[in-house]
């Protein structure tokens, strides 16, 4: 598996069969289901912003997609915000920022 496919799987950057969905109308599933929030040149892009490092670039990308997307229409439609499940997801392939501590001697 090479490294876009790999972050695409890690941000949910990929295309979906229509078949998945069991709900809504076949042309309203499809266009949901096409609709990524990056291309691929843009994900290529970001991963070599991140040196190809995977984890980094998908950190990155969830991050980005944590943005407020609550909806609120007339006539009371409302979409809950997707927020809580983007950051969740970024934790997940955030790498640990801690090491051992060096020895006072410096040996």
């Amino acid at each position: 598996m090479d490294d876009l496919t790999r972050l695409k799987l890690l941000t949910d950057e990929t295309n979906l069969p229509v078949s998945t969905v069991t709900e809504g109308c076949g042309d309203c599933a499809a266009a949901l289901l096409s609709a990524r929030m990056f291309s691929d040149e843009q994900l290529q892009e970001l991963l070599e912003l991140h040196g190809g490092d995977v984890e980094d670039t998908a950190y990155d990308v969830l991050i980005r997609k944590a943005e407020n997307s609550a909806i609120r229409l007339s006539g009371g439609t409302e979409l809950p915000d997707q927020r809580a499940y983007w950051l969740s997801r970024a934790r997940s392939v955030r790498k640990n920022g801690t090491r051992p501590a060096a020895r006072a001697d410096r040996t």
